[in-house]
């Protein structure tokens, strides 16, 4: 008994020396795990996407308008048309405007007869009135009233011209506002011409995003239309008023016009 009792005790004290010598081994084991030192490591920044909405304008618009009072009764165009510097686009009604110049032309040229008489009355051959002295000339005009038919003729000539209602500038039309037989007052607008070769983007910022625009600030700009094509454009001028809702307008000039049209909406992203 006495001999079991003593294997028994040898065998535990060797286990338990063996378990000893395993746990003194596993913590003189470097970790397998290091740990990461970021202190010095650079943390990615996220990029800050301004979204804004805006409307495409063009730079170079121009209204058309009547000079005169009349009745129209040609409108030579539609909504969106394509016209050229110079091209006629309404008619007034000019029967009336054509009597006056007649009538004035003939006025005309009954005071140049009275004017030559008057020259051949006072000895000067009719073949050569070029040879009279301005004086007397600047006289005889006077005396004939042909300096009053000149103007009067030319008035007359000039409202006549202007029953003709022709573009400025080439470009499309856009907004008329006016019908066929309708009257129009002198410097009634009948209509717009744009430029759509120069586009602008107008679009507001709140008041917190000022910091971010300066006048050539490059924006990227997608037409609802066309939302998968991306134009650039370079800001122009910022507003220095903020508006009640705390807004600052924003203009800035598209690099290309490529399918986009004045009055598309556009997302403007900084």
């Amino acid at each position: 008994m006495m001999d079991k009792a003593i294997r028994y005790s040898l065998i535990f004290l060797l286990s338990m020396a063996s378990v000893a010598c395993s746990n003194k081994a596993v913590e003189q084991q470097p970790s397998q795990v290091q740990p990461v030192d970021t202190a010095g490591a650079a943390r990615p920044q996220a990029r800050k996407v301004l979204v804004s909405t805006g409307v495409i304008r063009s730079d170079r618009e121009v209204s058309v308008f009547s000079r005169i009072e009349g009745q129209l009764l040609e409108v030579n165009l539609i909504e969106g048309a394509s016209v050229r510097a110079g091209q006629p686009l309404f008619r007034l009604d000019d029967w009336e405007l054509k009597g006056k110049y007649e009538i004035s032309r003939t006025a005309y040229e009954q005071a140049q007869f009275r004017m030559t008489e008057i020259l051949v009355g006072q000895g000067y051959k009719r073949d050569r009135l070029d040879e009279v002295p301005d004086n007397i000339k600047e006289y005889a005009k006077v005396k004939s009233g042909v300096n009053v038919c000149a103007s009067d003729l030319e008035f007359n000539r000039s409202r006549l011209e202007k029953a003709v209602i022709k573009a400025p500038v080439s470009g499309l039309v856009t907004g008329i506002k006016s019908l066929s037989y309708s009257f129009v007052e002198p410097g009634q607008t009948l209509c717009t011409i744009v430029d759509p070769k120069h586009l602008i983007v107008e679009f507001s910022i709140l008041e917190t995003e000022l910091r971010k625009f300066e006048v050539g600030t490059v924006v990227e700009v997608r037409a609802i239309a066309y939302n998968e094509i991306v134009h650039t454009a370079t800001v122009r001028s910022i507003g220095t008023v903020v508006d009640e809702s705390g807004m600052v307008k924003i203009d800035a000039v598209l690099s290309d016009s490529d399918h986009l049209l004045p009055g598309m909406t556009a997302i403007v992203n900084l």
